[in-house]
């Protein structure tokens, strides 16, 4: 089957060969009816090229041109097109950019896709219209991908970010139950803090854990010390929706989730509740 595949590739690039000289031929045959070379290569190469896999191209005079010193020296072959041996691997990623995945997955292997997509954008070492699927497969096809025998004693760090406002974390606590008329409730301590700072930003106590909830505390937060530049929380339902995806794409926070059933790569998130330390609003 590989064999068969090889073949299939050979005769496309020698398709392709064939249209170059197509394009050239005149040229090598010396009867192109224009005042030069480049002349000829430049009015033919406002015509667009069809190639064999349906795409259609146009190619600069400088190229068409250079077809033709590669015929006049290695005939048909030369103007096949090189298979690439770095086939399977983006040529969207630069240098940078990789050696900087490399480093991140070296030092903190639990960081996923969209995270080390959000700090190459962050540090300038991407466009944000390299999408996030083309750092995965990335890290797919060069075995970066973390496995569970290999992170048997869990790495929880994650970036400081430098300054305050890089990134705001926000977390659960499931506190005591409470009794109210009667009845015992659980209660819920939402929190958010700056990634930089250690700072709680936001923080409200409640008898239920929802979206809603969650929202109100992530509203006052950036009332209260401003717009984030990343959101990271955990993928429970109260963090993962459309109306959140909504607000901080309004806003222009980058929404991050941790891994699934991993919630606790979070690992700033770490509240202790001491006496006097803490007080809050018990809402319904």
């Amino acid at each position: 089957m590989e064999q068969h595949n090889n073949e299939e590739g050979i005769d496309e690039l020698m398709e392709i060969a064939r249209l170059r000289f197509g394009m050239i031929a005149p040229v090598i045959q010396e009867t192109y009816p224009d005042e030069s070379i480049m002349a000829y290569c430049r009015r033919v190469s406002k015509v667009p090229m069809q190639l064999p896999d349906g795409r259609t191209v146009h190619y600069k005079p400088k190229t068409i041109g250079k077809w033709v010193s590669l015929y006049r020296n290695g005939g048909i072959d030369a103007l096949a097109p090189k298979r690439r041996s770095d086939l399977g691997n983006t040529r969207v990623l630069t240098e940078d950019a990789i050696e900087e995945i490399y480093q991140i997955k070296k030092m903190f292997p639990r960081l996923n896709a969209t995270q080390i997509h959000a700090r190459l954008v962050q540090e300038n070492l991407i466009p944000a219209t390299v999408s996030v699927a083309t750092v995965q497969r990335f890290i797919k096809r060069n075995g970066l991908k973390s496995t569970d025998a290999a992170l048997s004693g869990r790495d929880r760090k994650a970036f400081e970010e430098a300054y305050f406002g890089g990134m705001y974390q926000a977390d659960t606590c499931y506190l005591p139950y409470l009794e109210e008329h009667g009845q015992k409730h659980r209660t819920y301590l939402i929190m958010i803090l700056d990634d930089y700072s250690r700072m709680i930003v936001g923080g409200r106590l409640f008898y239920q854990e929802n979206a809603y909830n969650f929202q109100k505390v992530l509203k006052d937060a950036i009332a209260t010390y401003g717009i984030p530049n990343k959101l990271y929380v955990d993928s429970g339902a109260p963090y993962k929706n459309h109306q959140l995806d909504m607000i901080c794409a309004s806003v222009g926070t980058v929404l991050l989730h941790t891994p699934v059933r991993d919630g606790a790569s979070k690992g700033y998130v770490k509240i202790v509740i001491k006496r006097g330390k803490w007080s809050g609003i018990l809402e319904h």
